[in-house]
């Protein structure tokens, strides 16, 4: 018998003689959970097997205090369990502590990244929640895009959607630049915004025109998410010294880039700049003082203190107004008007931000400056809200 062929053979028994051992270690660890379950009355069960831990939290953004998390319960097997309220339509983000330690949910597949937080998420199904998700419609294409910032002297990566029915067409597109909040980064809109399958759902939907979003990082400090590269220099110790260069870049590299490698309307009728609480501050100002590039300006729990020298003291979260009006927006009144479709200022009304944004308000209410004034009663500085605002500012551009 040839000798290739007699070791075949024996390394073929030896393996069909161990694949039951095999198999018990790979695929009996325990078992088999579902986590999370939606139960048919909106209340959800979460379980984890942690049969060693002494203590186990569920820590979820629906809470009244997140951060404190909510104690489950151990049964004789080792399995951790707990059930919530009933819950109402939305997306959601939670995770476990286990022994004091955050540990995502091993049963459930569906993670997101908000700068350096993971959890696990799910929809609760229902008429907003469901442009959460991934629908029966035409998908756009998200593309990680490197462009050269001279303003911040780096290479910089930023995410860019693409509509359905970009690729293979010669059609041209208006351009909505979508900012995130501080902590996050050019992936956040995408992972914990729901960004693009809410642009395929309100586009199909007939709410909204075809657009392209461009999600830059609006770090000055980072070429890119810190999970890529690590920041060049400590974000909060030199941001008053380096407030505005963003919004500078933006203007300077960014739309330049975008209008020199898409199909864009470059006009200013045709261009939206958005983000949420940094985001929303970074949109606000890039576009008041900007108001020949931007039509449309929008700004969800806007965080107005990182403008340059409006802060009365370090870490106060109020306005010094007279900067507002001598530094930030020298000269700006009613004429801006005739040059805005919209400006979105929306805001919860338990948001530690809401009174730095009302006195911004109320200045310009004194300048007969027009914006349309969103404050939804209940809400706090949460995702939850930002991805509604997403939706509503969304459906109100280029029209």
């Amino acid at each position: 018998m040839d000798m290739k062929k007699l070791k075949f053979s024996i390394l073929s028994l030896i393996c069909f003689a161990l694949f039951p051992v095999i198999a018990s270690a790979q695929f009996q660890r325990g078992p088999v959970i579902i986590s999370p379950e939606i139960l048919p009355n909106n209340t959800v069960t979460f379980k984890i097997n942690a049969p060693e831990a002494t203590s186990v939290k569920l820590v979820g953004n629906w809470m009244a205090n997140p951060f404190a998390g909510e104690s489950m319960t151990k049964d004789a097997d080792g399995i951790w369990s707990i059930t919530t309220d009933p819950l109402k339509q939305d997306f959601y983000q939670y995770s476990f502590q286990v022994n004091g330690v955050t540990a995502i949910d091993p049963s459930n597949v569906k993670v997101c990244r908000d700068g350096s937080r993971f959890t696990n998420y799910f929809v609760l199904p229902g008429d907003q929640s469901n442009l959460y998700k991934v629908q029966d419609v035409p998908h756009g294409t998200v593309s990680k895009v490197w462009y050269d910032s001279p303003t911040l002297g780096m290479k910089r990566r930023m995410f860019v959607y693409t509509p359905a029915g970009y690729e293979g067409s010669n059609e041209k597109y208006p351009v909505l630049y979508l900012l995130h909040g501080m902590g996050g980064d050019e992936d956040a809109w995408s992972s914990v915004g729901a960004a693009e399958n809410i642009m395929d759902n309100i586009i199909a939907k007939g709410l909204t025109k075809p657009m392209i979003v461009v999600m830059p990082n609006g770090n000055y400090n980072q070429s890119a998410a810190q999970n890529i590269l690590s920041p060049k220099t400590n974000f909060m110790a030199s941001y008053d010294e380096n407030a505005g260069k963003f919004e500078e870049s933006l203007v300077k590299d960014i739309i330049p880039f975008i209008d020199g490698n898409y199909r864009t309307y470059t006009d200013s009728k045709n261009r939206a700049i958005a983000g949420l609480s940094m985001g929303g501050g970074q949109a606000t100002y890039a576009g008041l003082t900007n108001v020949d590039k931007f039509d449309y300006i929008g700004s969800f729990s806007g965080a107005f203190v990182i403008w340059p020298n409006v802060r009365p003291a370090p870490g106060v979260n109020d306005l010094n107004m007279e900067a507002v009006e001598n530094i930030v927006f020298p000269g700006l009144d009613s004429g801006v008007n005739s040059k805005m479709k919209l400006m979105y200022l929306a805001i919860g009304t338990e948001d530690p931000l809401i009174d730095p944004q009302r006195k911004f308000k109320d200045w310009l209410d004194e300048k007969n400056i027009q914006f349309e004034n969103i404050e939804t009663p209940g809400y706090a500085h949460v995702w939850s809200l930002w991805r509604m605002n997403l939706v509503e500012f969304g459906s109100q551009l280029f029209r």
